[in-house]
Formats: structure tokens, C-alpha cells, sequence
């Protein structure tokens, strides 16, 4: 996201209710940027999983069984590494621990205030450009290492990993089937020493 114009960021708003849907719309397109909406979960988790946006505000309590926070355990569970900022009208202390262990990057109240919705986008997505671009150095200096021991087609399964790209997008991406993928992830967590997506993210940005 680092040095992005606004005309190039997409933000994905959940909202239940098309009133404060369409009024949030309204207030980000004028500050020019791309959004889109979903009603439901379902339209989300579409949307999520086959365009991941550069941002998502989410509304906690949406009218369906599946919720925000269900959405925002799904993405950290497939490790789809999209910042979210949660909306609801609810600020109570259960509400409030039930969506601590998801770490959002912010947290709007509704009613909201204009100002109050785009100084928390703007400061999620800078936070999200400064976590990319200390991954992008992380990359560089890790490529750096292990050059003798990496592939280049493994670099560029791992580059991919660190954007939060799942499996069939780089099966998409480089021609390759899902077992080829996987063998070659297989072989880069073995020359990281890690274990996970979540590992290997960790690693990146404490080089």
C-alpha cells in the first residue's frame, strides 16, 4: 500500500444497514476512494476471498448467524491479511472482549462522525503501508541470506506468502498445480525454520 493514491485504494464496507452503508460510501468516494459494499456475510467472504481489499470496515453486528468478528476470525484462520476496522453500535464490555483477540485496526462507534470514520481509515492504512514496506525490506535483506539456498521460483512463492496470497492464487499466478505449491512451501518453511504462514510473517518482519 505504500505509496498508493487514494484512486488505487480499495476499501470493502460490511453493512447490514444500507442507510449507514450508502452514507459511508458516500463519505470515502469523496475522499476518493474505490469502495465496494456487501449487505451480508456472505457477499463478504466472496469478496474477501476473491479480491482482497486494501481495507475493510466491518460491522460487528450484522443481521445473520455468521457476525464481524466470525468474518475477522475467518481471515486471521486463511491468513488473508487485509486490516479491518470494526463498526458497531454496541461498545459494551463483552462487546469490547469479544473482538480484542482479533486485533483490528480500529474500532468506529455508531453514530459516527464524519471525521472521527476518515481519520481511523487513514490511520489503519498507513499502519498497514508501514507493516508492508517493513516486510518488503525484510524480503530484501532475507533474499540477501539465503540466495545460494532459495530458487528464484521459491523467492517468488515466499514474496507472495508475505502479501497474504492463498494457495490458489499462487497456483493462479505462477501455472503451477496445488501440490506443486505446496511441495515448494514445504521447502521454503524448511529453509526458514518456520512452520506456518503466521511463522514466516513473524521471521520477515524481525529481520
Amino acid at each position: 500500500m505504500a505509496e498508493l493514491k487514494k484512486t488505487d485504494i480499495n476499501i470493502l464496507v460490511v453493512e447490514d444497514d444500507t442507510i449507514i452503508q450508502l452514507d459511508i460510501k458516500e463519505v470515502l468516494e469523496s475522499e476518493g476512494y474505490v469502495v465496494h459494499t456487501a449487505i451480508n456475510p456472505g457477499q463478504a467472504l466472496i469478496f474477501i476471498k476473491d479480491s482482497p481489499p486494501d481495507l475493510i470496515l466491518l460491522d460487528i453486528n450484522l443481521d445473520d448467524e455468521i457476525t464481524g468478528i466470525d468474518i475477522a476470525k475467518f481471515m486471521m484462520e486463511k491468513h488473508i491479511d487485509v486490516p479491518y476496522i470494526y463498526l458497531t453500535s454496541y461498545t459494551d464490555k463483552k462487546t469490547l472482549h469479544e473482538v480484542k483477540d482479533t486485533i483490528p485496526s480500529g474500532y468506529i462507534a455508531k453514530p459516527y462522525h464524519e471525521a472521527q470514520l476518515l481519520s481511523t481509515v487513514a490511520v489503519a492504512l498507513a499502519n498497514a503501508s508501514r507493516k508492508i514496506s517493513s516486510i518488503q525490506l525484510s524480503l530484501d535483506q532475507i533474499s540477501e541470506k539465503l540466495s545460494r539456498e532459495i530458487t528464484d521460483k521459491e523467492w517468488a512463492i515466499t514474496a507472495m506468502l508475505a502479501k497474504g496470497m492463498s494457495n490458489a492464487q499462487i497456483c493462479q499466478k505462477m501455472n503451477l498445480s496445488v501440490n506443486t505449491v505446496k511441495f515448494h512451501i514445504k521447502n521454503i518453511y524448511d529453509k526458514l525454520e518456520v512452520h506456518s504462514r503466521s511463522e514466516l510473517l513473524i521471521k520477515l518482519s524481525n529481520l
